[in-house]
């Protein structure tokens, strides 16, 4: 599930966001967030999107405990080398224009942090159509009491389908958001009957069913405080290519 980062260089705190984990194949964790949490810049146009322009050297990743009445353990995660050159992956194809970056991280085993990636996650593939509701998981606020992360709704704001590539890149949704949730998984959960999308019919589950859609990377800005309130969702298969490209520099840097 989510964790909460905060983006530091050197001691100063430059601003908090949402991180996620996921186990690959490989048997290495990557902690994946949006590249301009992870650069400090604006993917777009490359500008620093801190008021004093201040560039992450490194992120603080807070990993719950399994008795989350304790602090949570604070894992350092260098974002550059001595030489300032970027230490994450991105996509292999559309670099900074997918707004999405992973990080190996080593963290204890699950029986000694209540950590879970998202891959583990059991998930159905739900029916997505526009309209139709998500929850973007995040810590807009900071880390709060025991750390568990806001379940914000929002709802698909431009055909899934068109996504990656036959329109854009990335999925519209409509969602008041605020800071603190770039990074942010997002997914369909439901409960009750389940419409799948592959036609097989509804299936009952007690406990509902959950499907990872992708990562949230923040609202448009725009300078009218009535604006639309549309975030971006870089949907999933881009976040499992920009995974597999993580694998691909661990092998090369083995080599």
């Amino acid at each position: 599930m989510p964790l909460f980062v905060e983006a530091y260089f050197g001691d100063q705190l430059l601003g908090g966001a949402t991180a996620f984990l996921w186990f690959r194949t490989d048997l290495k964790l990557s902690l994946l967030t949006n590249w301009h949490v992870a650069s400090g810049r604006n993917n777009e146009t490359g500008q620093p999107t801190h008021r004093l322009g201040g560039i992450p050297d490194h992120l603080r990743v807070h990993v719950p405990l399994p008795d989350r009445a304790k602090p949570p353990l604070v894992v350092r995660v260098p974002t550059v080398d001595v030489d300032g050159e970027p230490l994450w992956v991105e996509h292999p194809i559309h670099r900074s224009k997918v707004d999405v970056v992973s990080f190996e991280v080593d963290l204890p085993p699950p029986r000694e942090a209540d950590i879970m990636p998202m891959n583990a996650i059991k998930t159905l593939p739900i029916k997505q159509r526009i309209g139709m509701p998500v929850f973007i998981l995040g810590y807009p606020f900071g880390r709060l009491g025991i750390g568990m992360p806001v379940w914000k709704q929002g709802s698909f704001a431009s055909e899934p389908f068109l996504s990656n590539g036959m329109d854009h890149l990335f999925m519209i949704v409509d969602t008041a958001s605020r800071p603190g949730m770039s990074g942010s998984p997002v997914i369909q959960r439901v409960h009750g009957q389940v419409e799948l999308e592959d036609g097989h019919g509804r299936i009952s589950s007690g406990d509902g069913a959950c499907n990872f859609i992708g990562i949230y990377s923040g609202r448009f800005h725009t300078n009218d405080a009535t604006d639309a309130q549309l975030g971006r969702v870089w949907p999933a298969v881009l976040v499992e290519e920009v995974v597999a490209a993580a694998m691909k520099a661990r092998v090369e840097r083995r080599q």
